[in-house]
């Protein structure tokens, strides 16, 4: 961690936001080793490997993720080659990267960044998307439950090492996040918010956070259709990842909550056949002028609302 990140965390015991910091070990990028202690409530907080912990009293489900992961990592073959490569992937991981990547450069592009932002990766995982806001300039921050390399944030060190960038990682939960109230202009969840057991809850906490006029960016997050069962299934599960599903307007219903406005985006993935046929109908016949390289919304509030669909879509603070 750098010394700049004191100015934006609070103590997520007592909430004070002054605090007293003990170097062990700094090279030339950060600070790699020591802890901070809360002048508040003199709680220490321990700074590992560059990774500031500030994950206190975690619940059974974030013990139990952990442990997934951690059991989860050795699934497939890790290297830092494929670390360097997401979200697009290699060789055989490319493929099933393929709708993450196609969609986040999508997402990415429209997000029409200046580089001047704080932002905040939330639910970061292994750092691969927080390094892209890094590369522009933005002052960036990933959080996650996950320290485990390959899967959670000490894969950060990888990108930090070969891309010449840094950002600053903390071990925090998402549910009691330890920031200061609007500090950050953005807030990104690449597939993160579904993980909550409570979305409406992280929402407000996701609020607070945003300064007037920011933006929280959800893309790739799954749906059920309306009358479906909210059932997940998978190895995530069954190693004790907290998976869940949600409906269309849960999420809506939850921004609107939190006192944001909100626009959606179309997934740049594969939708319902039949509504792929209408869409490819009508976009021969009368939206080829207007939009020859989406899809038409009415067909993505469709899929989203009735059948099984992924989530994009940007929230604002007023």
């Amino acid at each position: 961690m750098k010394r700049d990140l004191l100015e934006v965390i609070k103590c997520p015991v007592c909430g004070c936001s002054d605090f007293d910091l003990h170097i062990t070990k700094e090279n030339n990028i950060e600070i790699r080793s020591g802890y901070i202690e809360c002048y508040g409530c003199e709680q220490q907080f321990e700074i590992t490997e560059g990774i500031l912990n500030l994950l206190v009293n975690p619940t059974k489900e974030i013990i139990d993720e952990q442990k997934g992961w951690a059991d989860l990592v050795n699934a497939i073959e890790n290297t830092e080659e494929l670390m360097l490569s997401l979200p697009d992937g290699i060789g055989e991981h490319k493929s099933a990267w393929a709708s993450m990547a196609v969609n986040f450069h999508y997402m990415w592009s429209q997000l029409q960044l200046t580089g001047n932002e704080c932002v905040l990766d939330l639910g970061s995982g292994r750092c691969w998307a927080t390094r892209y806001f890094s590369h522009i300039g933005c002052q960036a921050v990933g959080l996650d439950i996950i320290l485990t390399k390959y899967v959670g944030l000490l894969t950060s060190d990888i990108y930090i090492n070969h891309e010449n960038i840094y950002f600053d990682r903390i071990l925090g939960d998402m549910n009691n996040t330890p920031f200061q109230g609007e500090s950050f202009d953005m807030i990104f969840m690449a597939a993160t918010m579904h993980h909550s057991s409570d979305i409406g809850a992280t929402m407000k906490q996701v609020e607070s956070l945003l300064k007037p006029g920011g933006k929280l960016v959800l893309i790739n997050e799954p749906t059920v259709g309306l009358f479906h069962q909210k059932v997940v299934e998978g190895p995530e599960i069954e190693h004790g990842v907290n998976e869940h599903v949600y409906w269309f307007f849960d999420y809506i219903s939850a921004i609107r909550r939190a006192g944001m406005s909100y626009k959606l985006y179309p997934y740049m993935g594969s939708y319902h056949r039949i509504l792929e046929r209408i869409h490819g109908f009508l976009r021969s016949r009368v939206l080829k002028p207007m939009a020859p390289d989406h899809i038409w919304l009415p067909i993505v509030y469709c899929q989203l609302i009735f059948s099984k669909g992924v989530l994009n879509i940007v929230a604002e603070k007023p």
